[in-house]
Formats: structure tokens, sequence, C-alpha cells
């Protein structure tokens, strides 16, 4: 079996673990000083978390998480389906379409998504395009993630096995119908964990509608939050932060959940040799 790395001996094992206790031992001290801070100049007394107590507040708050949502799942759909369908002209065995499809692809994967967001919102409506705020975001959304979704999903294909083509070829199927009915379910289905990761990237990203100014998002609210309560602006912004936090920390963990799903239904076990993940085989049954 060809090993991804060599097996870490006892002296790097150790090295590794005196740098993991003193990279936690900074990690609080540094949390310590901006505790102390934070309580110096008055952040975390009673008052300045007052606003906090009212409903409205979180009903604002919440309103623009759901925002954040739509158009993470507007951004998504739309991006999925142009994506399988640029993923297969970058599969196609024609030059003609496959290198015009990987130009576009690594155009969009290359620019960042706020010069998008700005490009969409300020360019387009110079030439009659009239969209709403929550539009020019899911459009940027749409054009950066299909790019990065069509590459997941042309390696799930390339990496099943070609007996699968094959057989369905054999089967009479034509190679448009092999493509749809047996190839791309297995593709995206292998692929999952990926795809749900690349949407918590697509939720951070609607972040960025904070530029828009007319779309209130969870950054937005806390922006205004912190406005109307001045004290309370930094307790808003993190708020905002544990809030996009708990919803991408739920969503990681069902892109984890999905990965184990897939080692489960096509017999995969990792071998793991001194504590360390070696490579991940299929599963041999006796």
């Amino acid at each position: 079996m060809n090993l991804l790395h060599d097996v870490v001996g006892p002296q790097a094992r150790r090295r590794t673990a005196v740098l993991e206790v003193g990279g936690y031992a900074l990690l609080v001290i540094l949390g310590w000083v901006a505790v102390a801070r934070l309580a110096a100049h008055g952040e975390l007394s009673t008052r300045a978390w007052e606003p906090f107590t009212e409903p409205g507040l979180w009903r604002l708050l919440g309103e623009g998480l759901l925002n954040n949502v739509r158009a993470a799942a507007a951004g998504m759909m739309l991006s999925l389906s142009l994506g399988i369908l640029l993923a297969l002209a970058l599969l196609a065995p024609t030059r003609a379409i496959r290198w015009p499809a990987r130009v576009l692809t690594e155009f969009f994967r290359s620019v960042p998504l706020l010069l998008l967001l700005y490009f969409t919102s300020l360019v387009l409506p110079a030439y009659g395009l009239r969209l709403s705020d929550f539009w020019f975001l899911t459009l940027a959304l749409t054009v950066y993630n299909m790019a990065v979704i069509a590459d997941i999903v042309r390696a799930g294909v390339l990496a099943l096995p070609r007996g699968q083509s094959e057989g369905a070829l054999a089967l009479g199927f034509s190679p448009f119908t092999a493509m749809r009915l047996v190839i791309l379910p297995q593709a995206i289905r292998a692929m999952s964990p990926a795809l749900v990761s690349q949407l918590v990237i697509l939720l951070k990203g609607t972040a960025l509608a904070y530029v828009l100014g007319g779309y209130v998002e969870l950054l937005r609210s806390a922006t205004i939050v912190g406005q109307y309560f001045t004290r309370s602006a930094l307790q808003a912004l993190m708020v905002a932060a544990v809030l996009f936090m708990l919803v991408n920390l739920a969503l990681s963990g069902l892109a984890r959940l999905l990965e184990r799903r897939q080692r489960r239904r096509y017999g995969l076990h990792t071998v793991a040799r001194a504590g360390v993940e070696l490579a991940t085989v299929p599963a041999v049954t006796r």
C-alpha cells in the first residue's frame, strides 16, 4: 500500500505535543488579555448587554440571518444547476466546448466575490438591468460558486470507475442518458460533503451584501442595532459573529455526517497507524 506520508516518530510526536500546548497557552493568554481590556472599557458590563433583553432586537437579528440563509439557498440552487451544466461542458469530448468552459471556470474562480458583487450591483444597472439587491447578491454568488461546483462535480465524475459508464453503454443507454441516470447521481452523491462545505463558504459570502446597503442581512442588522444603541455596537457585532458561527458549524456537521454515511455506504474504512490517518481503502468482507 502506498502511504501519503511517513509515520510520525516518538520524537516528532513529543515536539508536536509541546507546540500544541504552547499554542493553546498563547491562545489562553491572548483571550485573557482581550477580556481584561474589554472589561476595563465597560464592554462586559450589564448596561452594554441590556438592549439584548428586548425581543424586537432579536427579531431584527433573526430576520437578518434569515435573509442570509435565503440568499445562500437561492445561490446554491442556481449555482448547483449551472455548475452541473458547466461540469458537463468540462467533460465534453469536443475541444470547442471543453476549452471555453475551462476558461470560464478558471476566470470566475479567480475573480474575488466582492468584485463580482460590485460588478453586478454597479455595472449591470448601467446597462439597463434593474434588479433588487437580493438578486444582485444571488447573481454574484451564483457566478462565483458555479465555477467551484463545476470542478467538484467534474472530479466526482472522473473518480467513478470506468465500468459504470461502460456498463450503462453496454445496456443500450446513450452517452447523455448514461450521464444523466447513472454517472451524475453517483458523482453528486459521492461529492455531497464537498458540496455542503461549499454551501458554508457561500453562506459566509452573503455577509458581503453589507456593501449594497439596501439588503438587510445579519451584518447590516447588527450595524443598525449598533447605530441605535451606540453603547452596544461591539456587542451587536459579537452576537452576529456567534450566530454566523452556529449556522456554519451546523452545516459543517452536516458535511461530516454525509462523509461518514458515504464511508459506510461504499464500505470504506480508514487505515491508521501510530495515531496517524494513512489512507482510506475499501473494506474487505470475509
